[in-house]
């Protein structure tokens, strides 16, 4: 039984199109992987059908034909989940914020209001020092 490809590898000459706009290469076009490298990022160097040939190209840049409309739709689809779990996180840290509790958020760590208060009395007793 031959080996099933996950959605974003090829084989060397496969048939593919382009899910994102490359330089002087439009989403869509078509085009045919002629090598495949790499270890721990497989890559692709395809030559499309309007002449252009683009090397590094990562799977998740290209679909088979008869994917190319599901590829479109998973992307939106995840496009849209990030942007929803964006604006809660957002709405999650307005409302930690409110609280009161006087924690401040840094780089995404949270420093409690505990140490913040122990950092300006040190400040205070070597300023009067």
């Amino acid at each position: 039984m031959a080996k099933r490809l996950a959605p974003d590898e090829f084989k060397r000459n496969e048939t593919v199109k382009t899910l994102d706009a490359l330089p002087g290469v439009p989403q869509g076009t078509g085009g045919r992987v002629y090598l495949v490298d790499g270890f721990a990022w497989t890559r692709y160097r395809v030559l499309f059908d309007n002449g252009i040939d683009v090397g590094s190209l990562d799977g998740s840049t290209l679909a088979r034909p008869r994917d190319y409309v599901a590829a479109l739709e998973r992307r939106e689809t995840a496009a849209v989940q990030a942007e929803a779990a964006t604006t809660a996180e957002a709405a999650d840290e307005g409302a930690a914020d409110g609280g009161g509790s006087g924690d401040k958020t840094v780089n995404g760590v949270v420093v409690p209001a505990l140490l913040l208060d122990r950092s300006k009395r040190a400040r205070e007793r070597l300023s009067a020092a």
